[in-house]
Order: structure tokens, then sequence, then C-alpha cells
């Protein structure tokens, strides 16, 4: 069974990158533009049994924040696997990213590997 990934990210290509980088790893992915879509969906999948093995963040959406969608998720599911990720380095939720309740951070851009070494420091490959 494929392990399954939300991608939180209002940039098109972005969001369609990593959704292909992802796809490499055999993850079945899921994209959304912003936090709310998000949430509602990963509400209905763990109703259905069928919960997301990662989630991955940008940092700045629009409406709600990515640190705001990751409060939602952890309230949602505290044992939350989520990656926070973000082209603006010095911002203090990438700096201290664990902080907020990520379990990881990738810098825009990034590459296969740093990816591949995301996914593998959680256990998801």
């Amino acid at each position: 069974m494929p392990k399954r990934a939300i991608v939180i990210e209002d940039n098109e290509l972005v969001a369609a990158t990593l959704k292909t980088m992802l796809e490499f790893f055999n993850f079945e992915v899921v994209v959304f533009e912003n936090g709310p879509k998000a949430i509602e969906e990963f509400i209905s999948q763990m109703k259905l049994n069928t919960s997301f093995d990662i989630v991955f963040v940008d940092l700045v959406l629009p409406g709600m924040s990515g640190k705001e969608v990751m409060q939602k998720l952890k309230e949602i599911n505290p044992e939350i696997k989520a990656i926070v990720s973000s082209g603006y380095s010095n911002d203090p939720s990438i700096a201290m990213y664990e902080n907020a309740g990520f379990k990881g951070m990738l810098n825009k851009p990034y590459t296969l590997q740093e990816l591949e070494d995301v996914l593998k420091q959680l256990s998801l490959i």
C-alpha cells in the first residue's frame, strides 16, 4: 500500500514539483493551495481510517498561515508527521521548527536528495 501525503502549497509550480518528487518515492499525493481545505480533507480521511503518513506545509499561505494550519492538524492528530517548507529561512518557525510541532524542515528550493533525507529521517522510506 503506498504511503500518503498532503502538500499544502499555494505556488502551483512548487506544489507540482513536490508532488512529482514524492511520487518518485511511491507516495500517493493530494495537493491543496490553502489550509482550510487541507484540514477538511485530513479530518475526512481520518474518519475513513485512511489517514495521511506525512503533511508538507508551506509557511506562507493565503489566509491561514502554515503555523496555524499545523496547530489545527496537531489538535486533530498529535502524532502527525509534518514538514515545514519555506523560502524564508530566517523565520523562527523554520529555525525552530520543532517548537511549532513540525518533525522536519525543507528550505526552498530543495533537492530530491534533501527530500529523501527528510523522508528517511521519519522512517517513511
